[in-house]
């Protein structure tokens, strides 16, 4: 709560402070606090009248410019006498023979916040016509003048600094020390630049050209334990005015590489209608399966890979319950990632103290999947879309002459989801409801291929009718042929090897079917 407003006159009664706020929070507590101590109040339209409504006498802005509002508001406190009084540099004369000259007269605070661009354009999802209407022009003007003059003249530019300023005051007798406005200037020109960020951003949402100039603005949101090795220091930072999309409900902090693995393995879920479990392992799918419930998805991604899931992130896409969270709580997992967890699972999987729950709005992770992704290079910055929207199976391409049943064709969309998940070269088996076997990280495919299938046979899962899904094109026939001695049905991958034809000859050769995707999906 707000401490009680000091009613001592620290300040001769010439001296004047402006308000002119969108959110009213604490206005009562800052306008008496300042009339108290002798400030002459000047306000402007419903700030003005909200202050009346305290008891408060104000000066409305029209009586020193002699101007009324015009064009319903949009023009009310630009005016030179305005800007003027906030300009003006006491030190120097020829400014306040100006300012008399005018008929202004020397403003010492503003106290000011800014239009709700984000809550009323972004969030609601405003048309431009009806968002520019909460781009604010004279706030921002007023609060970057006060700041420029900041040895005359303080600013404060959200409620959440009037109680600070009070103490400040009250400490100081009112004289606030040029440090300390200097420390409020540099908040007004935070603000307004990440302002001006955000209505960029809204601005260039649906420009598909590249942006000519890119800028940047994250804040902190925590300091992790290391980064990819202990040696190496680590963040993380998000939007800053953006929020985490995720809850935390137990366990450690997240590490730096908790981040990746998390964010593949939801990416993985909710690519799938019904219920979807996905294990991950140094960025790697390791396990994945879609059952009639939780629990069945879940021991079908275990299955996959029976020893490397443990110590392994699982993603579900649906609500989890007790009976998948007694699972895997006879198992060392760091992380278990949900739209949502039951009351008894929670309750369930709290007895490892140190596995992390978390809970990851699902809109909010889909949408941000089109802002894109940044990599530092050299002395610069890399940026490309995500690659998490595939193209629609309705433009795949049958290359033979066998065709793939509807069930051989969920398996291969299954393994074609996953393997853009899986670092280059990838190649992965699967049938229409699991993963059988992972190739990643190769640089021959063949050693992916191989790889593949050496994990599948370790793991006792036969590949006879599964499908073979490749990241890229096959350059060579090596690859399909070893994968059809294992028993596969057919084989997905993009195509455009100027062997294209060969390899089209020897899946008929091999009565295999072979889809092509046109659409590649290395992963670095």
């Amino acid at each position: 709560m707000l401490k009680k407003y000091v009613k001592v006159i620290y300040m001769s009664n010439n001296k004047k402070a402006l308000i002119s706020v969108w959110d009213k929070s604490n206005l009562e507590f800052i306008a008496k606090f300042l009339f108290n101590n002798g400030y002459e109040l000047i306000s402007t339209g419903g700030t003005a009248k909200t202050i009346n409504s305290y008891g408060l006498p104000v000066t409305d802005v029209s009586k020193i410019t002699n101007q009324k509002e015009v064009m319903n508001g949009r023009v009310k406190t630009l005016h030179p006498k305005i800007f003027g009084g906030i300009l003006a540099d006491r030190d120097d004369k020829s400014h306040i023979d100006d300012l008399l000259e005018m008929g202004s007269t020397l403003i010492d605070i503003v106290v000011i916040n800014l239009y709700p661009f984000k809550s009323e354009a972004i969030e609601k999802k405003l048309d431009l016509d009806k968002a520019i209407e909460f781009i604010d022009i004279g706030g921002p003007s007023m609060l970057r003048a006060a700041a420029k003059n900041y040895k005359n003249v303080l600013a404060l530019s959200s409620p959440r600094q009037y109680e600070s300023f009070v103490d400040l005051f009250n400490t100081k007798n009112g004289e606030i020390s040029v440090n300390d406005r200097l420390s409020f200037a540099k908040d007004v020109f935070r603000l307004t630049f990440e302002y001006d960020m955000m209505i960029g951003e809204y601005l260039n949402e649906d420009t598909s050209s590249p942006i000519d100039k890119l800028s940047m603005n994250y804040k902190l949101s925590q300091n992790l334990r290391y980064g990819e090795n202990p040696h190496q220091k680590s963040s993380f930072y998000i939007k800053e005015n953006d929020s985490l999309m995720w809850e935390q409900l137990h366990g450690k902090e997240l590490s730096y590489n908790n981040y990746f693995d998390i964010e593949s393995a939801i990416s993985i879920v909710y690519q799938f209608d019904g219920f979807a479990c996905s294990i991950i392992k140094h960025a790697n799918p390791c396990g994945f399966g879609i059952g009639e419930n939780n629990f069945d998805s879940y021991m079908k991604a275990v299955s996959t890979d029976p020893i490397s899931f443990f110590g392994g992130i699982v993603a579900f896409n649906n609500k989890v319950d007790d009976q998948v969270a007694d699972e895997m709580n006879k198992s060392f997992l760091e992380c278990i990632v949900a739209p949502e967890f039951s009351k008894d699972a929670v309750k369930i999987l709290k007895k490892k103290k140190n596995l992390r729950l978390l809970t990851i709005d699902k809109n909010k992770f889909l949408n941000n999947q089109k802002s894109g992704l940044f990599r530092s290079v050299f002395n610069g910055i890399l940026y490309q879309e995500h690659d998490r929207f595939i193209k629609q199976s309705s433009q795949f391409e049958v290359k033979t002459r066998r065709v793939p049943t509807k069930k051989e064709f969920n398996s291969l969309l299954l393994g074609w989801k996953l393997v853009k998940f899986v670092k280059s070269n990838a190649i992965v088996f699967s049938n229409n409801e699991k993963l059988l076997g992972v190739g990643a990280g190769q640089m021959s495919r063949i050693d992916s291929v191989k790889i593949a299938i050496s994990k599948a046979n370790e793991n006792d899962l036969d590949l006879s009718g599964s499908i073979m899904a490749s990241d890229a094109f096959f350059p060579f026939s090596d690859g399909i042929e070893l994968a059809a001695k294992n028993g596969i049905c057919g084989v997905v991958h993009p195509g455009g090897s100027i062997n294209d034809q060969s390899i089209i000859d020897l899946a008929d050769k091999l009565n295999l079917f072979m889809v092509f995707t046109k659409e590649r999906h290395f992963y670095h």
